[in-house]
């Protein structure tokens, strides 16, 4: 699965970035630089990767080579007849610049460009989320029986985790987060030694890789016996998430959509409790463009995949996220099938 990138007359396109070179070819390394020219399409890598990169690219308009310095991609760039040559200013280095720039070969920037293009998925690749969704959602739901009293963070996080890859998951998309009590209400909570007693509310937050493409899941449940302040918290932010699945629509303002979801908390008095956007691009990387936030910029388009994560939290207390990864047609298309219902555990 690789995309195409539509070069204009005089344009040259050079990536170094892991995510850029991964959507454009299909491969995956640690180490590279994509070089697409008005004739010709060209990767360089190093000997760890050269032999596979090889078996993998072939037939697929590729011309891959040995990488030995920044100053020869730039030549053949420039033999291309190309007189601009595109970068992502976000993801090039000083280093890389610098080289570059001592070979005169006038840049600009394809950032915007390179986003759009990413950001929309084909058939084959939502195939992939989907499954990546699916090995989440069961490992999760089969996690919930080693739920018990004096169960650490970590282990509740290494049995996901073994279930993630037992059910066919290549690795995490992220480092898992598993969260008791208060520490729920620490976004980006580090998993840790804490150990779970009754009565006390568990976030877990995780996902997995599937075939290169990620998925994101937030679930939050009590082990026990919740409080009624809990309970009402977990309506509202259940009661956003589903307000921004049923409202957004493709072609909507990314600050639009996040409104959809922050106006519903809004009616329950909670808004200020959510502190971050309401979601974000999932694709080979767990964070990618767009930004679904009040300053997020652009508009949402059919083939998206994103996350709707609406959540509170309460410092010292506890924190309720409920997170989907979704696919944009027209309207939201969810990729998990549970019903979100709050979940109590005995």
């Amino acid at each position: 699965m690789e995309k195409t990138f539509k070069l204009k007359k005089g344009e040259a396109l050079l990536l170094s970035d892991e995510r850029g070179r991964r959507y454009l070819t299909g491969f995956d390394s640690s180490f590279g630089y994509a070089l697409v020219t008005p004739s010709q399409k060209y990767f360089y890598t190093d000997k760890r990767y050269l032999s596979a990169a090889k078996d993998f690219l072939a037939g697929k308009g590729w011309q891959t080579e040995e990488f030995t310095d920044l100053s020869a991609v730039g030549a053949r760039a420039a033999q291309s007849g190309a007189k601009n040559l595109l970068i992502d200013y976000a993801a090039t280095t000083l280093k890389e610049y610098a080289a570059l720039k001592a070979m005169k070969l006038p840049f600009k920037d394809a950032n915007r460009r390179l986003e759009s293009l990413f950001a929309v998925k084909d058939k084959e690749e939502i195939a992939c989320v989907a499954k990546a969704c699916e090995i989440a959602e069961k490992a999760f739901y089969k996690t919930l029986e080693f739920v018990k009293e004096g169960v650490s963070e970590k282990q509740l996080a290494n049995e996901l985790e073994t279930r993630m890859l037992e059910y066919g998951a290549e690795k995490t998309s992220f480092d898992t987060i598993v969260a008791f009590g208060a520490n729920s209400a620490v976004p980006h909570h580090k998993t840790g030694a804490a150990k779970l007693v009754r009565n006390t509310p568990v976030l877990m937050d995780f996902g997995c890789v599937y075939e290169g493409y990620c998925s994101d899941m937030t679930r939050t449940f009590v082990f026990g016996e919740p409080s009624d302040e809990f309970v009402d918290a977990y309506a509202a932010v259940l009661e956003a998430n589903l307000a921004a699945e049923e409202h957004i629509r493709t072609g909507m303002e990314c600050a639009a959509a996040d409104k959809i979801a922050r106006d519903a908390l809004k009616i329950a008095g909670l808004d200020r409790a959510f502190t971050h956007s309401l979601g974000h691009g999932i694709g080979v990387a767990i964070h990618e463009y767009p930004t679904v936030g009040p300053r997020g910029t652009g508009k949402l388009k059919s083939g998206t995949v994103f996350s709707i994560e609406p959540a509170v939290y309460f410092e010292g207390k506890f924190g309720i996220r409920i997170e989907d990864t979704v696919v944009l047609k027209g309207g939201v298309k969810r990729l998990f099938k549970d019903e979100k219902n709050l979940i109590l555990i005995d």
